[in-house]
């Protein structure tokens, strides 16, 4: 169990908590609250109340500034206000709320503990400060930063633009000019790829159906010779003798193997599919060199639409960037960018700053005491506590070892009566192997008796 401490402890270093009206809405108080101050503490030191109220007030308005930078940086990222943006917001405001809250009561006792204390939370409060300052800078230079992003935009447009141009001649017969046209040529279903499909395909079939007249011209010829020969025409290279003879059936194999060989069939269908995509492609493409000039510009034109336009959206990663090609660009707004910039870290870490530069106030001596007195207190409740486990498993262990000792006992004399009940039917069993032994001897005795007096009766078979 955990023992209380005394009275006249506790009474000495916790004041009795002030009654409320519960009527009216006490600012102040609310405002300590988020300066993580005790109430019962600082009920005992009231000129300190100010002070408190002041750093409450001070941690209220980072967590302002901060729901505002993050507001601002939502609204830059969606491109617009949105009412949805109040839950992110809020949401980050209450954590740089809590932070701010907890460095702030966190930070107590004598000058050198706070001065070990000042720097990683200075530091925490530096890097929040940049993080809330950003998307305010941004803000507040939001007119440079568009109009230079507008500016680039139309640069980017313009070059883009003037690449496709010389990339693409309207002409499908002129030549792209000698300079870096990747991903730039318009090529696909235009006029001159057309054109030069078509010339390809002409060319190939020109040489293919060079190919097959002189392979139809020897089939001809060697169909011819075996004709004859089968008819029994007597003609050059036959035999004038009518009849599928050997020389015609050797003919007729030569006029076979001359169709496998030379791939008549196959060159032929060949042919045909090759004289379909000429006509094919000579239909329309007329109509593409008619329009050629206007379906260039066209796609120009979609390919130029794809890109960021001046009326689009800046997002936050590009207003960063433009920021910093300004400020780069002018020394006057680079200085004073950054010196808004300090001057937003510099808010953000006046909660910090106005708690360590307060110095160590009877509050903070106070909380400091009560500190030690319920380290102290909880210290001395510990050892009661385990005082009180120590005998109370003590009491156990003896509880166990009398336990143990009465079963003991208990064993024993189930073991010696065991033994006494042993013994006994020992006895009773040797008693009665005795009596009936004496039984056996004077039986014995008086038949032995009788014999020996001739009182017994003769053997009769």
């Amino acid at each position: 169990m955990t023992e209380s401490p005394p009275e006249h402890l506790a009474s000495t270093h916790r004041h009795p908590r002030m009654p409320s009206t519960g009527r009216r809405f006490d600012l102040g108080r609310r405002l300590r609250v988020l300066a993580g101050v005790d109430e019962d503490i600082l009920a005992q030191v009231p000129l300190e109340r100010t002070r408190y109220v002041g750093l409450g007030g001070v941690v209220l308005g980072t967590a302002v500034v901060a729901g505002a930078s993050m507001w601002f940086a939502l609204s830059q990222v969606l491109g617009g206000a949105h009412i949805a943006m109040l839950v992110p917001t809020v949401i980050w405001a209450l954590i740089v709320l809590n932070l701010d809250r907890w460095l702030v009561s966190t930070v107590t006792g004598m000058w050198q503990r706070r001065l070990l204390m000042l720097f990683p939370r200075l530091l925490v409060a530096v890097v929040l400060g940049f993080i809330i300052a950003e998307p305010l800078v941004l803000r507040v230079f939001e007119t440079a930063i568009v109009q230079h992003v507008v500016d680039e935009r139309q640069v980017a447009q313009n070059a883009e633009r003037d690449r496709l141009v010389a990339c693409n001649p309207t002409t499908p017969s002129a030549t792209p000019p000698q300079r870096d046209c990747r991903n730039a040529q318009l090529l696909a279903s235009t006029a001159a790829a057309d054109q030069t499909r078509l010339d390809k395909l002409e060319a190939d079939a020109t040489v293919l159906r060079a190919r097959i007249r002189t392979d139809e011209r020897d089939h001809r010829k060697l169909l011819q010779q075996a004709n004859d020969e089968c008819a029994g025409r007597a003609t050059r290279g036959t035999s004038g003798k009518r009849g599928d003879g050997p020389l015609c059936k050797r003919l007729d194999d030569k006029v076979r193997k001359l169709e496998t060989d030379r791939n008549l069939v196959a060159n032929r269908r060949e042919l045909r599919e090759m004289e379909n995509q000429i006509s094919e492609l000579r239909g329309p493409l007329a109509a593409k060199q008619d329009g050629y000039g206007q379906w260039v510009k066209a796609e120009i034109d979609k390919r130029v639409a794809v890109m960021p336009g001046p009326e689009d959206p800046v997002g936050l990663l590009e207003r960063m960037r433009a920021l910093h090609e300004v400020t780069a660009e002018n020394g006057y707004l680079f200085g004073a960018s950054w010196l808004f910039r300090l001057f937003l870290i510099i808010v953000d870490c006046l909660p910090i700053l106005v708690k360590l530069m307060g110095g160590s106030t009877t509050y903070d001596r106070m909380v400091e005491q009560e500190n030690r007195i319920r380290e102290r207190v909880h210290e001395r409740a510990l050892h009661c506590k385990a005082d009180v486990q120590l005998g109370e498993l003590e009491l156990q262990a003896y509880r166990d070892s009398e336990d143990r000792r009465r079963r003991r006992q208990l064993v024993d004399v189930e073991s010696k009566a065991a033994d006494a009940e042993a013994r006994a039917a020992i006895e009773e069993m040797i008693k009665e192997r005795a009596e009936e032994l004496s039984r056996q001897n004077g039986g014995e005795w008086r038949n032995g008796a009788r014999r020996r007096t001739g009182l017994t009766k003769p053997f009769v078979n």
